[in-house]
């Protein structure tokens, strides 16, 4: 297994795509989505590629096009509450890449584009990591149609995407898993990074 994180740009749809990979030779694969104010440096700094790769999976966290070093592209525009084109980039991107399915984890709009992945792509995605997901309260009566392995993260002090919304979603969605991390904000995973990866790899683990 090599630890080396590889930067690449390619050359994707219209536009430029930067992307962070490690591969470890292994046959389960795992996309990392950001949020809306992050990009990939972030998984990279609070050791995301470690952590999973440890775990047996290759890992790759795009630049969402438009944030960070990615060209925007109107195809895959997206704004502030309306994240409906993020399915189409996943599946854009897994196919670019050559994954044919993956698990995949993303922290509030990249958590909310999870869910949208599981619930239009379904035959796609292992399972999903939604940490605090973001503007998918209108897909609610969806949700219960998911039928793949589902983790939801909040730290009990998100003042941005309200707690009260994980339980919501685990209870509509059966066989989900809801973890509450207290006294975390909204980016719980950079405020608590060990609580954060104890969670996610006992998760991972049982699947």
């Amino acid at each position: 297994m090599s630890d080396e994180i590889k930067q690449e740009y390619m050359q994707f749809n219209n536009g430029t795509l930067f992307h962070r990979k490690l591969g470890t030779g292994a046959q389960k694969n795992i996309i990392l989505l950001h949020g809306w104010s992050f990009t990939s440096r972030n998984w990279k700094d609070v050791g995301a590629f470690q952590h999973l790769g440890d775990l047996g999976f290759n890992v790759y966290a795009p630049d969402y096009p438009g944030f960070g070093n990615s060209d925007p592209q109107d195809r895959y525009a997206i704004k502030r509450g309306d994240i409906s084109r993020g399915t189409e980039f996943v599946k854009d991107y897994m196919g670019h890449i050559g994954l044919k399915n993956a698990y995949i984890l993303g922290a509030s709009m990249g958590g909310g584009m999870a869910v949208m992945a599981a619930l239009d792509i379904p035959d796609m995605v292992d399972g999903i990591i939604a940490v605090a997901p973001a503007w998918v309260e209108d897909q609610k009566d969806r949700m219960a149609g998911i039928t793949k392995p589902v983790l939801f993260i909040w730290g009990s002090n998100d003042n941005v995407v309200m707690p009260s919304l994980g339980q919501q979603y685990s209870s509509i969605i059966k066989g989900s898993r809801l973890e509450i991390v207290q006294d975390a904000p909204h980016p719980v995973y950079i405020d608590q990074p060990i609580r954060f990866f104890s969670i996610v790899s006992d998760f991972l683990r049982s699947h």
